[in-house]
């Protein structure tokens, strides 16, 4: 079975319409259009969009319910299913929507999901928090500290944010100094013990 973007493709030279005609026509971006038929979906600005432009363009090339519109390739990120309530003439109905989540919840989620594993070196690592450079280290390897001690300050557009101990234990694998630039979840020290 033809691809979508094939099933397009063909159906446009067939007809011998070039893409700046369905442009004007669709009024699509040409670039989206030739997206569509390379089915370079991260090209494409979102699922409803892609679905909607796949709708349209056949509908212009006359393909209706021929191409297969409704079976796309799975954009990338994570979705969410969302249930709202419409009324349509005066009645009620529940439409399930997928929607790709966003951005911060994206976030949120891969931080849960690195501070559930214990970030890069487990439970006993201490990382940073941010991307900055390193201002000045509290804490020398084999030092002794308790939970919530100072163990350095990490500087990002003139914001100090002070990295602290989870727990007591002993300093060991100090990665970091004055002035390191250091990313965020970078390991900063192990604490064991």
């Amino acid at each position: 079975m033809p691809e979508i973007g094939e099933t397009l493709r063909d159906a446009r030279m067939r007809a011998r319409i070039d893409v700046s005609e369905i442009e004007a026509k669709t009024k699509i971006r040409a670039k989206y259009l030739r997206a569509l038929e390379n089915e370079e979906w991260g090209l494409l600005p979102g699922p409803t969009f892609v679905k909607s432009f796949l709708r349209t363009y056949a509908q212009a090339l006359d393909l209706d319910g021929k191409a297969p519109t409704s079976r796309l390739l799975p954009v990338p990120g994570r979705t969410v299913e969302r249930v709202r309530t419409v009324e349509v003439d005066g009645r009620r109905f529940e439409v399930r929507l997928t929607e790709p989540e966003a951005p911060w919840l994206e976030l949120a989620r891969r931080r849960r999901e690195r501070v559930s594993a214990g970030a890069a070196g487990g439970t006993d690592v201490v990382v940073s928090p941010m991307q900055g450079t390193v201002l000045s280290v509290a804490v020398a390897e084999g030092d002794e500290v308790e939970a919530g001690a100072l163990i350095c300050i990490v500087e990002a557009m003139k914001m100090e944010n002070e990295v602290h101990a989870h727990r007591a234990g002993v300093v060991a694998q100090l990665s970091v100094a004055p002035g390191d630039p250091v990313a965020t979840g970078q390991v900063i020290c192990v604490i064991s013990g």
